[in-house]
């Protein structure tokens, strides 16, 4: 059943994790500080989280990240467990630190995350182990939700260099939130702009 709009889940069944352990090599910085309008991507994230998720875990890469992160005191900043593992390791890292159940994953990169497209993710993810939106052939997995009892089957992949996000899905019990559906609470499907190089820099819209 869904949640109906607008209306944020129990409260102590998710929290959210930003993960922010990529190098951001084209853009030559990290991408969470980039500015789009004289804010940084990262206020623009926690601006909607906030008012949703009562803890947000940040993850880099390591703890000598953590000290660009001082700024915002809401944060709990936490390392990557098993560095060098990509996104995948981010993950596990947010689930491994999670007091709650289901963890909001998304990328530190999507400066305009849609409220009631994350809430509608939420609503979806009791007795699953992941709802991941998808359009067409294309799947959002870190846009996503996750269960923390899917910890020890990434710890797996871990291990063996098994790295693919893609391929770890095809593994578990999976509700995806097909277009029509995504649409329903995020037309412009905004959610998933991603900044990767300068280019898109300049063409992120100032809202």
């Amino acid at each position: 059943m869904s949640a109906v709009a607008g209306t944020p889940p129990h409260k102590g069944d998710f929290i959210a994790a930003v993960l922010a352990g990529g190098k951001g090599e084209r853009l030559g910085l990290n991408k969470a500080l980039l500015e789009i309008g004289g804010r940084t991507v990262l206020d623009r994230i926690l601006e909607c989280l906030e008012e949703i998720f009562p803890t947000i875990l940040l993850v880099v890469q390591d703890d000598n990240s953590a000290t660009f992160y001082e700024s915002h005191p809401n944060l709990k900043v936490v390392a990557d467990l098993l560095p060098g593992k990509g996104p995948l390791g981010g993950i596990y890292t947010a689930l491994e630190h999670s007091p709650a159940p289901y963890v909001f994953v998304m990328a530190c990169d999507m400066p305009y995350p849609n409220r009631e497209l994350v809430l509608c993710l939420l609503s979806e993810a009791p007795g699953r182990e992941a709802v991941v939106p998808r359009r067409g052939e294309y799947i959002e997995p870190l846009f996503a939700v996750y269960s923390r009892d899917t910890r020890e089957k990434i710890r797996t992949r871990l291990e063996g260099n098994r790295l693919k996000i893609h391929d770890f899905l095809d593994e578990l019990d999976v509700r995806y939130l097909e277009e029509d559906e995504i649409s329903g609470c995020d037309p412009d499907f905004s959610s998933f702009f991603n900044i990767n190089t300068p280019e898109d820099l300049r063409n992120a819209p100032h809202v």
